[in-house]
């Protein structure tokens, strides 16, 4: 009886506890810019090496966003956040010769997507088009 009772009772704490967090998160996350503009540098590296500097000012929360809304990229929602299709024009395709756009944050490989991506004063990022070569 004693071991039922404090089985319900930690089930609804747990459930209060989740509630409480999804209703954080639609608050306080669901706003996708943060109210205060900064400026950061995107340096976009084509297939031929040619790299291109863009300074960008944005409100946005992440990265993605911050991107999407300057039209220097394109891309679609997919199960790990957004997937760049296309930067600058310039489109790679994976599922035909193996090419990808990748996120370089300041000269480290990202361990994050764009849409994970939190943007900073001063931040550096980097996409470069490159060539997966299976071994």
């Amino acid at each position: 009886m004693k071991r039922t009772v404090l089985n319900r009772f930690s089930g609804l704490i747990l459930f209060v506890l989740m509630a409480a967090l999804a209703l954080c998160f639609v608050s306080c996350g669901g706003d996708e810019t943060t109210g205060e503009a900064v400026t950061f540098t995107l340096t976009v590296v084509g297939p031929d090496g040619t790299a291109t500097e863009h300074e960008i000012t944005s409100d946005a929360a992440n990265l993605g966003d911050a991107l999407l809304a300057e039209g220097i990229i394109e891309g679609e929602e997919g199960q790990y956040g957004l997937y760049i299709n296309a930067v600058n024009g310039i489109t790679a395709d994976f599922d035909a010769d193996g090419a990808y756009w990748s996120l370089y944050i300041g000269e480290e490989y990202a361990m994050t997507g764009v849409s994970d991506t939190p943007i900073a004063e001063g931040d550096a990022f980097k996409l470069v088009y490159e060539v997966y070569a299976a071994e």
